[in-house]
């Protein structure tokens, strides 16, 4: 049996955000790492180390940071981009990021998307990723 391909679940919780991860449950290829199941949330000291461990082991990062300020979801895009590029400035082809039409500010979409892949729903989120995935010898 092959190993499935890890996948890191970064943004809003699945509650506060209709439930968004729940899409991704029929990719029976993937494993996910969902923030909100596989990170131990005790403190920051046990958090914040098993969150960035499992963006450091993820081979894709599918973020939904919603409209409100989303500072840790930029932190684990951070990461994960720093971790998968060569050189800095180059375009991560395993970062997907939802950028919802009426998130703000507006002007730092052209920023965003110089670094992965930009679509503006989880299910053109999902849609992307089961494209990438079928590039993989899976």
């Amino acid at each position: 049996m092959k190993e499935k391909t890890k996948v890191y679940l970064a943004g809003q919780s699945n509650e506060h955000d209709n439930n968004w991860k729940e899409i991704f449950n029929d990719i029976e290829s993937c494993d996910f790492h969902d923030w909100e199941i596989h990170s131990n949330q005790a403190s920051p000291d046990t958090y914040f180390p098993d969150d960035l461990n499992g963006v450091k082991k993820a081979k894709f990062l599918v973020a939904n940071p919603g409209i409100a300020p989303s500072e840790g979801t930029w932190i684990e895009i951070g990461y994960f981009y720093g971790n998968n590029v060569k050189n800095p400035g180059e375009f991560c082809n395993n970062l997907i990021i939802v950028w919802r039409e009426d998130r703000n500010p507006k002007w730092s979409i052209e920023f965003v998307k110089k670094a992965g892949h930009v679509v503006s729903t989880v299910q053109e989120a999902k849609d992307k990723l089961l494209e990438l995935l079928s590039g993989l010898d899976l």
